[in-house]
């Protein structure tokens, strides 16, 4: 059965639409645009029972990794751990990391996302609005997503190896499909929030036996801000040390209206 609209109908539909977009301050095609949830904000990964699960927990190394671990284990100590040489966790690290603001600008054609912690961002393109291809793979890898109703599915490859056997190691074969969607749930201090929640399945045949599960939580949290984080000065201090060299102080220096 087909339902007609006549011409005088499909006019005033159309100006009840236009309407509708002014008296909210946008265009048509932007109250259109807005039928997707929009991630944009300031966040803090959430604490609590629930917030962050692994499945399966240990991870189920195959037998090829088993050996590689066993021997990391045996030679590398926490004072080798790679975060203390400003070396990215990455995809599939990334996403509950360490506790540091995350920034999300959300645009129609692509999810931007900034870590306070190490410096890093992830961009994620949509797959309707020709996304560019990657050349070599990164820490972050490759995203190309599309919407599935009120979800955000992300998958992501070219990712290059990570070889710290005890930080989710993964090899040049991983493959990371992801859900975002929001939701609102009631927070430690009795007050609706809203959170972020990351469902992430990993699959690397080449380390692992079986694919796995990760969710992960961000609390939507307006009132905090990125700061700058940076590791690289350690280092740079550590190798002035050892070459016997000291920095000039310029805030030294006379003048500029400084007490």
């Amino acid at each position: 059965m087909t339902i007609g609209i006549s011409r005088p109908g499909a006019v005033a539909l159309a100006l009840g639409l236009s309407a509708l977009a002014l008296a909210s301050g946008l265009s048509a095609p932007a109250v259109a645009q807005q039928a997707h949830p929009d991630f944009s904000g300031l966040y803090f990964p959430a604490v609590g029972p629930g917030m962050r699960t692994q499945t399966p927990n240990p991870l189920p190394y195959n037998d090829a990794a088993k050996k590689l671990l066993a021997d990391y284990e045996k030679h590398f100590t926490l004072d080798d751990d790679p975060g203390r040489y400003c070396i990215w966790p990455g995809m599939p690290r990334a996403v509950w990391g360490a506790p540091f603001t995350v920034e999300i600008k959300q645009r129609p054609e692509d999810v931007s996302i900034y870590w306070e912690g190490y410096g890093m961002y992830r961009k994620i393109y949509m797959a309707d609005r020709n996304p560019p291809k990657q050349l070599v793979p990164s820490a972050m890898g490759h995203s190309v997503a599309r919407w599935e109703g009120d979800a955000l599915v992300v998958e992501t490859d070219k990712l290059k190896p990570y070889p710290y056997m005890t930080r989710m190691a993964t090899s040049s074969a991983a493959h990371v499909v992801e859900r975002l969607h929001l939701e609102e749930r009631t927070a430690a201090n009795g007050q609706k929030a809203k959170y972020l929640v990351d469902e992430l399945t990993l699959t690397d045949p080449k380390v692992y036996t079986e694919p796995v599960k990760v969710k992960a939580t961000l609390q939507l949290r307006p009132d905090l801000s990125l700061i700058e984080y940076t590791c690289t000065d350690t280092l740079w201090d550590d190798y002035l040390s050892q070459r016997g060299l000291t920095l000039p102080d310029l805030d030294a220096l006379p003048g500029g209206g400084k007490e």
